[in-house]
């Protein structure tokens, strides 16, 4: 099976535990992270957001409660359809109103659609993110922005150690026992451990053709946020 099926397949199945798992995960800071995540965005009123690898919602809501109109995408359909339930349950469904199957890689939308385009979490699960980066490239207006929100290197070395020691035994141990699949978790650590650390992801953007591109950690590292413009 090809690895992106592999991957679909994987989050098909954690996709009922995904959200209580996060949650406990990063004890909570992962709301702070996708607010800071929309703010750096630029969502704002009367601007078309496009929310890759959505997932169940957090981050299409994150940017709805700013203001923007969003279409929320994902390439496995059951965390879709939870995201679709999340937003109606919170009254946003006026904000978020578009909801697609899609694969970053082959994005099925116009050139120059979007003010905005986001992906929280889903740059590690692209097979080829070259590919996926001319993408959101050709689908943002002209000084559109690209903002990813991943998980990434601490810089300092006694954080970096101490966070690989929860990454390599903590997590997977929480996410076989809450989420009953230690192999997902266990692909999340090993996903996150080859992910580029800030720089290098920079430079990916940078080849792609993104301008004026900047980042700033959060939590001392453990999460990053990219961002870069389309002239």
């Amino acid at each position: 099976m090809p690895e992106g099926q592999q991957i679909q397949k994987m989050f098909s199945k954690i996709a009922r535990r995904y959200d209580f798992v996060n949650h406990a995960l990063s004890l909570g800071m992962d709301f702070y992270w996708w607010r800071r995540m929309a703010q750096k965005s630029g969502a704002a009123p009367q601007k078309l957001f496009l929310d890759v690898a959505a997932g169940t919602g957090d981050s299409s809501i994150a940017l709805a409660r700013l203001g923007a109109e969003v279409i929320s995408t994902d390439f496995t359909h059951s965390m879709l359809r939870l995201s679709a339930s999340k937003s109606y349950q919170k009254n946003l469904e006026d904000k978020i109103w578009g909801f697609a199957d899609a694969d970053a890689q082959r994005l099925p939308f116009r050139s120059s659609q979007f003010d905005g385009v986001t992906v929280c979490y889903g740059v590690r699960n692209i097979e080829n993110r070259a590919q996926a980066f001319k993408e959101f490239l050709r689908v943002l207006k002209p000084q559109g922005q690209l903002t990813i929100l991943e998980f990434s290197t601490p810089p300092n070395p006694v954080f970096r150690k101490l966070y690989d020691v929860y990454s390599f035994y903590v997590l997977p141990f929480i996410g076989s026992l809450v989420a009953q699949d230690r192999s997902a978790y266990d692909y999340l650590r090993k996903s996150i451990r080859a992910f580029p650390n800030q720089a290098s992801l920079a430079s990916e953007l940078r080849l792609s053709g993104f301008k004026s591109i900047e980042w700033i950690n959060l939590t001392g590292g453990i999460v990053a946020i990219h961002s870069g413009i389309k002239e």
